[in-house]
């Protein structure tokens, strides 16, 4: 009896294991101690999410004057996509959703608020992403 309840338990794990399918989610978890949180970002095959690489002077000057010009978004966070892209100036990291006409960033340690880029920064930053 004892071996039938446990097969039981395993072909139904097996079900439900077998079942989900793959999300594009955002998850975070907040350290004990409650000042530190880390986000990861969990992607199908279907996104891919590019990291920037920031390699001299300018481009980090770009990005710097983007952040630090940014402005932040009143209300609670719902990012229908997922970021493009990614970069990090110093230790800390940014998402980035960018298009000709607008970009917003979120700090991956702060992923319930936006702030969306000025006119300037989003030109600056656009061309830097489609460069090639």
């Amino acid at each position: 009896m004892k071996k039938i309840f446990i097969l039981f338990i395993v072909i139904g794990f097996a079900l439900v294991g077998c079942s989900q399918e793959p999300k594009n989610e955002i998850s975070e978890t907040v350290a004990e101690n409650g000042s530190e949180a880390q986000t990861e970002i969990e992607t199908n095959s279907k996104t891919k999410m590019n990291d920037l690489e920031l390699k001299d002077a300018e481009e980090i000057d770009i990005f710097k004057r983007a952040v630090s010009n940014s402005k932040k978004e009143p209300g609670i966070v719902n990012m229908v996509e997922e970021p493009q892209y990614k970069f990090s100036i110093g230790e800390e990291t940014y998402f980035l959703w960018i298009t000709e006409e607008s970009g917003t960033i979120m700090n991956t340690k702060d992923t319930h608020t936006i702030y969306t880029l000025s006119s300037s920064s989003v030109k600056e930053v656009y061309e830097f992403v489609n460069k090639g």
